[in-house]
């Protein structure tokens, strides 16, 4: 393929995707701190941060309506001045010219996705402490979760300085209580927690299963809770955001621990796996557009591209909100529509290499 035409295609829909993803977030930003300006109390620092964490949230949840909306822009656009009928007369074929359009989207797919691992993934709720006023927003109270066949109470978990306090262990054998596990306090390091003047009592019992006693022991030092990494349990157990490092981690940790998992993959599944249905998309709508414009209307093509993508994004997100609640399980509810989508895709794009027709 000619690197000036993929340039040029690349950089007419790169700039039409930045336009309509600042434009449309930025609007919504002014419109959400407009509705809640009367609640932000606090320096102009805190304004911004807030309007800058909204921000964030809205970049994650649009950025796939506007991979479709710029293509049905630039699609248009070239449409209008027959740009792809040039295009055609050099010897481009429709495969050749849907390349640059799906490397980029997939480029910006990417994009977002790494973001999805950084701190990028807490806009929402970072806006949210802010708006609530929430100094205390990091730490968790009153935490009691299962770890392979024992309980466990924390009081505070303190995610900043990786430090659990009050805590107590309860290990469970023969369904009762064997063992009691308690210290002040833990610090998060090299993958487990290490607890200090850790108090350990081991009930005793008789032939007749009564318990007749304890035996106290004492130690200096103990490593407990592996993989329970701070982040990890706050998100799971608080029910916060999660950057995509701590999902995959979680759905693991509660996998082996035998728990539910569907709300942890609900949300990994929503951050990868959702977004791929405008790759998807992207290849049918370009695909199911004439390109030559006396058999187009662009009123049809405007409702066409932005229908089709709102009915699309409003069934997955629901789809998502039913999967992280329990009722739809996720891997059906969200694997198969993307997994259906992208087959339906891929057999467009077979028929227009064997030269079928797709329009």
């Amino acid at each position: 393929m000619n690197r000036r035409y993929f340039r040029y295609v690349v950089f007419h829909y790169a700039k039409n995707f930045l336009i309509l993803l600042l434009g449309l977030s930025l609007a919504v930003v002014l419109i959400d701190f407009l509705q809640h300006a009367s609640k932000l109390h606090g320096g102009i620092n805190q304004k911004v941060l807030y309007m800058y964490y909204t921000w964030e949230e809205m970049l994650a949840l649009i950025y796939p309506l506007v991979i479709l909306f710029a293509l049905a822009w630039t699609q248009i656009n070239f449409i209008n001045r027959n740009i792809f009928v040039a295009f055609f007369s050099f010897g481009y074929s429709r495969r050749e010219m849907f390349r640059p359009f799906f490397f980029s989207a997939l480029a910006i797919y990417l994009f977002f996705s790494v973001l999805q691992m950084t701190d990028f993934a807490y806009g929402r709720d970072n806006a949210k402490a802010i708006l609530n006023h929430d100094e205390n927003r990091l730490r968790v109270n009153d935490l009691f979760f299962k770890y392979n066949d024992s309980f466990v109470f924390v009081k505070q978990l303190d995610p900043l300085e990786k430090l659990l306090k009050d805590v107590m262990i309860f290990k469970i054998g023969n369904h009762r209580v064997v063992r009691i596990i308690s210290f002040p306090s833990a610090a998060y390091k090299e993958g487990c927690w290490v607890a200090k003047r850790v108090v350990i009592r081991n009930k005793r019992y008789d032939e007749k299963g009564e318990m007749t006693g304890f035996r106290t022991e004492k130690k200096d030092h103990m490593k407990l809770l592996e993989e329970y990494r701070p982040q990890v349990i706050r998100q799971i157990y608080q029910g916060k955001a999660l950057t995509l490092k701590d999902g995959l981690q979680a759905w693991r940790l509660l996998y082996r621990q035998g728990l539910d998992t569907n709300k942890v993959k609900a949300t990994i599944y929503n951050k990868i796996i959702m977004p791929v249905f405008s790759l998807a998309l992207l290849t049918v709508i370009f695909f199911r557009t004439p390109p030559y414009r006396r058999f187009i209307r662009k009123e049809r093509i405007w409702v066409y591209s932005l229908g089709s993508t709102m009915l699309v994004w409003a069934l997955l997100f629901a789809l998502y909100r039913l999967g992280i609640n329990g009722v739809v399980d996720p891997d059906f509810g969200q694997l198969v529509p993307i997994f259906v989508m992208v087959a339906y895709a891929g057999i467009l794009y077979r028929k227009e290499r064997l030269g079928g027709v797709t329009t």
